[in-house]
């Protein structure tokens, strides 16, 4: 088995200057909660609702969750109003690792255990095809089982 197998038939895919709120907006709609960001052809990062919530949460707060709540009320919400200014560009993971068609699929397996990836880009002379993630390996995988009895 190989990436190309696993590959989604509709993966999601933004652009560095798609807005957080719009990328919302598209998770909502899915059944992904990562995006490949895309320009020009090419992968230049990758977007997650935990990057979403990242920008949302400072970087201190990290260190005491006792700290969030002294936090006025309507911070989240104030938060998710920037969002429609912020761009995928500014809050995106730029080391992604990518795949080829031909790579087997453990090989992304691997990503996704030893690089903690849940999405893996899978690139053919530098331009973007698609992308395999953990439900559509999973998938791929189960599909010509037998599914267990209840």
């Amino acid at each position: 088995m190989f990436a190309r197998d696993a590959m989604l038939s509709t993966p999601l895919v933004v652009q560095p200057a798609t807005s957080l709120l719009e990328f919302i907006h598209a998770v909502l709609n899915c059944n992904q909660t990562t995006a490949v960001v895309v320009d020009d052809g090419k992968v230049v990062g990758i977007v997650s609702a935990k990057d979403v919530f990242q920008r949302i949460l400072p970087h201190y707060i990290d260190l005491d969750a006792k700290l969030a709540q002294v936090m006025h009320p309507s911070y989240f919400e104030e938060q998710f109003a920037v969002f429609a200014q912020t761009s995928v560009g500014d809050v995106m993971t730029t080391e992604v690792d990518c795949a080829a068609p031909d790579d087997p699929i453990i090989h992304i397996v691997a990503m996704f255990v030893q690089r903690r990836r849940k999405t893996v880009p899978i690139v053919a002379d530098g331009r973007y095809l698609g992308s395999v993630t953990r439900r559509s390996v999973l998938w791929t995988v189960t599909r010509n089982t037998p599914q267990p009895r209840t």
